[in-house]
């Protein structure tokens, strides 16, 4: 979805013009100003991803409010739109960052085919980078319960095996293939530059430390009824897949949902 600011003191053809283009299901018109300063207002409150704008408005025209954006160095699209195209207007207004501009009267059919034309590439761009760092941050998040999850067992930072573990965790946790031989160990012995069965025997010594060291009432925590220390360690794979099922049931509390076990 394109998002799209109209900054235009005309408030009939600004009317005329949300009207067009909210025909297009992939544009949306989110704010309209009349003047210069009201312009600077929206572009920095709605964070539009392109702006149409007149050069002649009261209070501060459009090569004002191009100064403006420059100086503040905001990433935004400009379809300018002038009834006074004067070659020195066209340069100085490119120079501040303007990407099309549009003689008025203009002819709105060829208004859509210009948006998508000079959005599509930025607009992308911005959608997979939001992703990237939603990804991230929920990323981070999860290697922090983690963490708190192996050290609260006793499995201290200081083995090589903390880390396949964690990674191991996480790679379940978020939907991978769950064959150790085949996937979760050598993908892990690939980012450490080791051996898949050096991966499974520091994960499976940090676990005997664990089991050995971890408080009891911590393990019962975790993992209830399905292992103790008295029915002995449990495999990798299954130390894993327990870790993973009870980070996902948590997830499901936190939202307030429902999670099957």
């Amino acid at each position: 979805m394109i998002k799209i600011g109209i900054i235009d003191d005309n408030v009939p053809f600004t009317e005329i013009l949300i009207d067009f283009l909210s025909t297009f299901n992939n544009m949306e018109v989110i704010g309209v100003a009349h003047d210069g300063i009201k312009g600077m207002e929206l572009i920095e409150n709605q964070k539009p991803d392109l702006i149409i704008l007149d050069l002649i408005m009261p209070f501060s025209d459009g090569l004002s409010l191009l100064k403006n954006i420059y100086e503040e160095n905001i990433t935004i699209k400009v379809i300018i739109l002038t009834a006074i195209g004067t070659e020195e207007i066209i340069t100085q207004a490119k120079e501040l960052g303007a990407s099309y501009f549009l003689m008025k009267p203009i002819e709105l059919t060829h208004l859509p085919n210009m948006i998508m034309s000079i959005c599509s590439d930025s607009v992308l761009q911005k959608t997979t980078l939001e992703k990237k760092i939603h990804n991230t941050n929920n990323d981070d998040k999860l290697e922090l319960k983690i963490s708190d999850i192996l050290r609260s067992i006793g499995i201290p930072a200081n083995l090589k095996g903390y880390f396949f573990l964690r990674e191991a965790i996480q790679m379940i946790n978020n939907g991978s293939e769950t064959s150790f031989s085949k996937v979760i160990y050598p993908a892990i012995a690939s980012k450490y530059h080791t051996t898949p069965s050096r991966v499974e025997r520091g994960i499976r010594h940090a676990i005997e430390v664990g089991w050995n060291r971890g408080s009891i009432d911590q393990l019962d925590f975790l993992f209830g009824n399905t292992v103790s220390p008295l029915k002995g360690r449990p495999t990798n794979g299954v130390f894993i897949a327990l870790i993973a099922e009870h980070l996902r049931v948590q997830k499901g509390i936190e939202v307030g949902g429902f999670t099957s076990v």
